[in-house]
């Protein structure tokens, strides 16, 4: 029988698994600097344990190069975080951020295992998976019993089954627009909550970084998310749909900053990512086409925000570059 660990890497598992490296390591430099400075108990058992299983996927990770003989991305450090910094976030916005990086992390290793051919491979991402699927449900049961569960909307909906009959269903030409489907309104919801999160972030980072074009990028994001938040809100406020309920800003007044620039510029960047990701499932999944036009004019401008952050990364030097296949041609020796 084959040594599976003799069947060499294919490339979307070398990603899946280069990609795991990173996320893992900015986690952890997340974490420690929140349970430095987390109040509430409870949160702060469930810090400790997502940061302990990071650290053990990191090291798994590490050693699973070492056998594929592949070298350790640098990822994040010590160096890029200082757990002494004063409190930047409050104990909700941990909750909230915990619960919105395991919807990330879900949707991301699902993807990753679908183009995994390997056993053992398989069997990783798999258990991350479930790992994450575990942090979600801890924490939104932490959050309920806390009242700051942000929910989304609750509505009626038709007692029996009915069947589309118009293509005005899809579009129509004289304004006339049907009820919004429940997977619209979920959709809706879901850029709602991740824009708080980004905006929650972007304004802590543009507060601490010492850097004015840095500074000014994490601002941006912030204008961003606050007009799509409300440009989404209100749609659900004219078409009668209870609005998501949040009242905490989620951000300290510190100036100092707990995180490097590089990773502060890395998350945000990733945060857009997510977006755009989220925003391109919206559009395939929405059925009114006024949604449609919507949301493709958010995928332009976090696009545009997204190519923003990357010239300002590569200028200073710290984005590490992704695995990346090797062409023969330069490999000549003559």
């Amino acid at each position: 029988m084959t040594n599976i660990k003799q069947i060499p890497l294919i490339s979307s598992e070398i990603n899946g698994l280069w990609n795991s490296y990173m996320s893992d390591t900015l986690l952890v430099c997340m974490l420690k600097h929140f349970l430095n400075r987390v109040e509430d108990e409870k949160t702060s058992v469930i810090l400790q344990e997502t940061c302990d299983l990071s650290n053990k996927h990191i090291q798994e990770l590490t050693n699973l190069f070492g056998v594929e003989q592949l070298p350790v991305p640098d990822g994040f450090t010590d160096k890029d975080v200082n757990i002494n910094a004063p409190r930047l976030f409050t104990d909700a916005f941990y909750l909230h951020y915990l619960g919105f990086m395991s919807t990330v992390a879900m949707h991301n290793y699902t993807l990753i295992l679908n183009q995994t051919a390997r056993s053992d491979i398989r069997a990783f991402f798999s258990k991350r998976i479930h790992e994450y699927i575990d942090l979600y449900n801890n924490s939104a049961d932490l959050r309920l019993s806390k009242g700051i569960f942000i929910r989304a909307p609750r509505v009626e909906v038709s007692k029996q089954v009915e069947y589309i009959k118009k293509s005005s269903f899809m579009i129509d030409y004289f304004g006339e627009k049907r009820p919004l489907l429940t997977r619209e309104i979920t959709h809706i919801f879901n850029s709602i909550f991740s824009n708080i999160v980004g905006r929650a972030i972007t304004t802590a980072f543009g507060q601490v970084s010492k850097i004015k074009e840095n500074s000014d990028f994490y601002f941006e994001g912030k204008t961003l998310a606050t007009k799509q938040i409300g440009e989404l809100t209100s749609l659900l406020t004219q078409e009668g749909i209870p609005i998501p309920s949040y009242s905490d800003s989620y951000v300290n007044d510190s100036l100092i900053a707990p995180f490097s620039e590089k990773l502060m510029l890395s998350h945000s960047m990733a945060l857009a990512s997510s977006g755009i990701s989220s925003l391109g499932m919206a559009i395939a999944d929405t059925m009114r086409v006024d949604l449609q036009g919507k949301y493709m004019k958010y995928f332009a401008e976090d696009m545009k925000y997204s190519k923003t952050g990357a010239d300002i990364i590569i200028k200073n030097g710290w984005l590490e570059q992704p695995p990346q296949a090797v062409k023969h041609e330069n490999l000549v020796g003559v």
